[in-house]
């Protein structure tokens, strides 16, 4: 019977809802260069691949001549400043999170966010213990959905590469967590959230999907047997 010790978590649109922090320092940027604001719903779609193509994209669709490597520094610091002021865990993420800690299951975060952010919010929220490996979107060379920052956040909390199609499995909200997770050869569990390009069975293959954070608990004792 396979049990799924490693539990692999994305962040933002999985665990958190943080796409308003996120848009407001899009926007403070944006009013610096003179810029309209960018809507909530068009900056989430941005969100998942990473701050920089993040970046890039909401500039491109400003229409700000700058490159996204001269501006991410005064990004990072507009976020970094106020990435807690309107985000928030979703509904049971911290009850469940500490029940899967009491059941022996050990718990990773892969995220594309930014390192410095990622323990800053995790921080915040007081979840820091709960989790063995936090891999960020500048922990390594490559991000995701290349599968090298799964297999670190795997092996990170003890587990072994090779066995981690019966042991680990992702969740996540979005495409980019599916190709990971494909990549890595293990099984996904998709909670969509509106992040990023969301993931489609029609074009990317099999995957679980469930409809919010409080399904996970079920979802995992399906896959336990």
């Amino acid at each position: 019977m396979a049990w799924r010790r490693y539990l692999v978590f994305d962040l933002d649109g999985t665990l958190i809802d943080s796409a308003p922090d996120i848009a407001d320092a899009v926007n403070d940027l944006l009013g610096e260069l003179g810029k309209a604001p960018l809507a909530l719903d068009a900056v989430k779609s941005m969100i998942g691949d990473g701050a920089p193509v993040l970046l890039q994209r909401a500039l491109a669709v400003a229409g700000v001549a700058e490159t996204a490597a001269e501006l991410m520094p005064r990004f990072k610091i507009l976020y970094e400043a106020a990435s807690t002021n309107r985000t928030t865990l979703y509904p049971k993420v911290r009850e469940i999170l500490e029940e899967f800690r009491r059941q022996g299951r050990q718990l990773a975060l892969c995220t594309n966010k930014p390192s410095a952010a990622t323990q800053v919010v995790i921080d915040h929220f007081g979840m820091s213990a709960l989790f063995q490996a936090i891999i960020g979107g500048d922990s390594l060379k490559e991000r995701k959905p290349a599968k090298e920052p799964l297999l670190a956040a795997i092996t990170g909390c003890g587990g072994d590469a090779a066995r981690a199609v019966d042991e680990a499995v992702m969740i996540g909200d979005s495409f980019t967590d599916l190709a990971t997770a494909k990549a890595g050869g293990i099984p996904a569990v998709i909670i969509p959230s509106g992040y990023g390009k969301p993931a489609d069975r029609a074009t990317q293959g099999d995957f679980y999907q469930i409809a919010r954070f409080a399904d996970l608990p079920a979802m995992l004792a399906t896959l336990d047997h």
